[in-house]
């Protein structure tokens, strides 16, 4: 399962079901401009490297993606219930923009549906 609706998305990682925030990459394509601003190129291996300037490194893998996210609550079935509930991370839903949580909300209520469906869906196996 996985709902997107503008940068709120709710999906399975992990074997949990969790919500994240996705955001615009700062540092995606900017390897070349930071090089410029002072960066110095550390080569890892082949493959992998990294960008460092005063003590502030940066990973490689940090260039590669146009958004980045991170996990604001997630959310498991109780069976004892039939419901699901929801375990915020810290203050993060209460820092989401208004829109956010319009958003969030609608994502949350399709994946209510998808969770219990999927629960059933078990129970009759």
């Amino acid at each position: 399962m996985k709902i997107r609706i503008e940068n709120i998305e709710c999906r399975v990682s992990q074997n949990r079901y969790e919500f994240v925030r996705w955001y615009l990459n700062p540092y995606y394509g900017q390897e070349a401009t930071l090089q410029e601003d002072g960066y110095k190129l550390v080569k890892v291996d082949e493959k992998r490297f990294s960008l460092t300037k005063n003590n502030h490194f940066i990973d490689g893998s940090c260039f590669q993606n146009p958004e980045g996210c991170y996990v604001i609550a997630t959310i498991e079935y109780d069976a004892n219930e039939n419901c699901t509930e929801i375990k915020s991370v810290g203050d993060r839903l209460l820092k989401l923009t208004e829109e956010e949580r319009m958003h969030f909300f609608e994502v949350y209520h399709y994946a209510d549906r998808q969770i219990k469906k999927e629960k059933l869906n078990k129970e009759e196996q």
